[in-house]
């Protein structure tokens, strides 16, 4: 994690009771753990994505001067697809949920925040920018991308690929390159989150300094002295 959040950060998990009403990836956390949560998950993912190119492109350069791909070699290229599959998925979840916090956060106070609002944005433009840059690999090497929707069509789709040697060959060309896409596509995710939980701490820390000083004023007119007249 990131130094620079650590004061703000240690604050809020230490005095924050506030609730995330998001349908975030853990459920009944506090916006400050929603977050935090969120840029685990993506250093997670971009983790996995760096070694899953790098098994990836050892299996393609095995396999791709062969004629035709031997069954024996597709249980692990299978592997390796399901593998992308689950975690291009995983990274659209992600990128939604943190749309979701975003919004239930600035839905809970009521108060627009431009810096909150380009956020959400940029999640929004990285989410279309990595369903086109997919559909257009998927394209390239005549895959339909409306059939890879979904994990569960991607996957039922890659099972029928398998059925044919061009179908094989096809679908690891194409996992490959995915795969390469997935590396720098997760960084620049991760680099929106990091600057995104940024903005999202000084909004928390701001709305708790806000709510301080309303109870502290509370507070100071239920104990000020009773001045003769004031009923």
């Amino acid at each position: 994690m990131n130094l620079k959040f650590q004061p703000i950060l240690a604050a809020l998990l230490l005095a924050s009771s506030i609730p995330a009403q998001a349908s975030g990836m853990i459920a009944g956390a506090t916006f400050p753990e929603q977050i935090v949560q969120e840029m685990t998950l993506v250093q997670q993912y971009a983790t996995e994505a760096q070694q899953l190119q790098a098994q990836f492109q050892q299996i393609y350069n095995q396999a791709i001067n062969m004629q035709t791909i031997p069954m024996q070699l597709w249980p692990n290229i299978s592997n390796q697809l399901t593998t992308l599959v689950n975690l291009v998925g995983n990274s659209q979840g992600l990128s939604y949920a943190s749309q979701n916090t975003v919004s239930a956060l600035q839905a809970q106070y009521g108060q627009p925040n431009a810096a909150l609002s380009n956020y959400s944005s940029s999640l929004a433009t990285w989410t279309s920018n990595n369903d086109n840059q997919i559909a257009s690999v998927l394209q390239q090497y005549g895959l339909n991308a409306q059939n890879y929707q979904s994990v569960q069509a991607a996957l039922s789709t890659i099972q029928s690929q398998s059925q044919s040697a061009s179908g094989r060959k096809a679908v690891l060309q194409a996992g490959n390159q995915i795969s390469g896409l997935m590396v720098n596509q997760l960084q620049v995710l991760q680099s929106d989150i990091e600057a995104g939980n940024q903005v999202q701490f000084n909004a928390l820390a701001a709305m708790s300094h806000s709510q301080n000083d309303a109870v502290q004023n509370v507070q100071k007119s239920l104990t000020a002295p009773i001045q003769a007249g004031a009923f």
